[in-house]
């Protein structure tokens, strides 16, 4: 007889958590600390909803988040969350409508064109839908950047030219973050295993719903209304969502749904930006994840075992670019939950190899000795390459149809 979830302790709940997460991350210690901090974000969802129907599925970008509640609340960054359509809503994974616009040229701008252009529209006031907008072209990991087009697949050659140039702005609505992110000191908190939870339900889920869709039909018409500000006249080629809430009952942070509503089915572009020194790799949609791939990666039996098997079928998951890649060596994490939250305790970055770096309990110790952090946004970090792009063709995610080469990067 299965054990009621309020009767569970931390770890029997923890346990039960980690069993319904399934990565597809790299092999490293960003998507690692992401898993670890996962399943504390996913005790407290099991923990509120009172249901073991509650599941999450990493992407190969799967990484830390460098949003501080976001990751303080227990939650990694490159990855679909799901849990039982009861009206519940869990604001304090701050979803933000962050996407990529791709749009087509039929001329590339000049260095100084586009400097120019740029200081104008800052100095600018620019109103949409009655909001003055603040342009990001910087902040964070967001971007705009130029390309010249690698390869293009003869099926859509028509739409993306071989001799025209691209752009892509990376960004999402920061003149209306507040209204999101906000909720959680709106909604009631819950005590949980593992500390408070904020959570909506009934009429404040569905505001806060229709909130939501407003924020992203804001964040895409702001995205498409700067890369024209920016460009002129230009051609919109994709306009996707990779951030936010997909469903009621469903959220995304980094990674896009492969057969995303907004265009007719398996016929969305979804773009994969890694670096800035690497291409940008576009790919068309499919239905994923297939029997062949949960097989191979050990899914099948813990997913039929817990009742999820045809819902992981329905996954549809792709990366929106590398995540970030955390440069320490570290290879052993221990996490120690207190108050504060989870200090992450990063150790074992290399092999013993003389009698005085051993400890007394005879745990490994090395010249770096160890680092223990809360909040992930203090680590040092880089961007992954192309070893996610291999992620998503072994796991037949979706089908590459271009490459484009950056040549102009724009953090301003």
């Amino acid at each position: 007889m299965t054990k009621a979830i309020s009767d569970m302790s931390r770890n029997e709940l923890r346990d039960c958590a980690k069993e319904r997460i399934f990565s597809l991350g790299l092999r490293d210690l960003a998507s690692a600390l992401s898993y670890e901090n996962m399943s504390y974000g996913l005790s407290k969802i099991i923990y509120a909803v009172d249901s073991f129907d509650v599941h999450c599925v990493f992407s190969p970008d799967s990484t830390i988040t460098r949003n501080t509640g976001r990751w303080q609340s227990g939650f990694g960054y490159g990855a679909v969350i799901k849990w039982p359509d009861n009206g519940m809503a869990f604001p304090e994974i701050r979803p933000n409508a962050c996407g990529m616009v791709v749009v087509k040229l039929d001329e590339l701008p000049s260095e100084g064109d586009i400097l120019k252009r740029i200081s104008e529209v800052e100095e600018s006031e620019m109103v949409l839908d009655g909001i003055t907008l603040k342009p990001d072209f910087g902040e964070g990991n967001h971007f705009f950047e130029f390309y010249k087009t690698v390869s293009v697949s003869p099926d859509i050659v028509d739409g993306m030219p071989e001799d025209s140039g691209y752009a892509i702005l990376h960004g999402s609505a920061p003149e209306r973050k507040d209204d999101m992110y906000g909720a959680v000191d709106r909604a009631d908190k819950i005590d949980t295993p593992y500390g408070p939870f904020a959570v909506l339900d009934g009429d404040d889920a569905r505001e806060y719903y229709k909130l939501w869709l407003d924020l992203e039909e804001f964040s895409k018409k702001r995205r498409e209304f700067l890369a024209r500000e920016m460009l002129g006249d230009c051609e919109i080629i994709s306009n996707i969502t990779h951030q936010g809430i997909f469903a009621r009952n469903e959220i995304r942070i980094g990674c896009y749904d492969t057969m995303d509503r907004s265009s007719p089915k398996g016929k969305a572009l979804f773009p994969v930006a890694l670096r800035w020194d690497l291409p940008v790799y576009i790919f068309r949609g499919k239905e994923n994840l297939s029997d062949d791939v949960m097989g191979r990666l050990g899914f099948e039996e813990r997913a039929r075992n817990i009742g999820l098997y045809e819902e992981l079928k329905k996954t549809n998951i792709l990366p929106h670019g590398g995540g970030y890649d955390i440069t320490l060596p570290y290879t052993r994490i221990k996490v120690v939950n207190t108050h504060i939250g989870n200090n992450f305790i990063l150790m074992g970055p290399e092999p013993v190899s003389r009698v005085d770096e051993l400890t007394s309990n005879g745990e490994d110790l090395s010249r770096f000795g160890r680092m223990i952090v809360t909040n992930a946004r203090e680590l040092p970090y880089t961007y992954r390459g192309l070893g996610v792009i291999e992620k998503v063709l072994e796991y037949d995610l979706g089908d590459p149809i271009a490459k484009l080469q950056p040549l102009m990067t724009i953090k301003i």
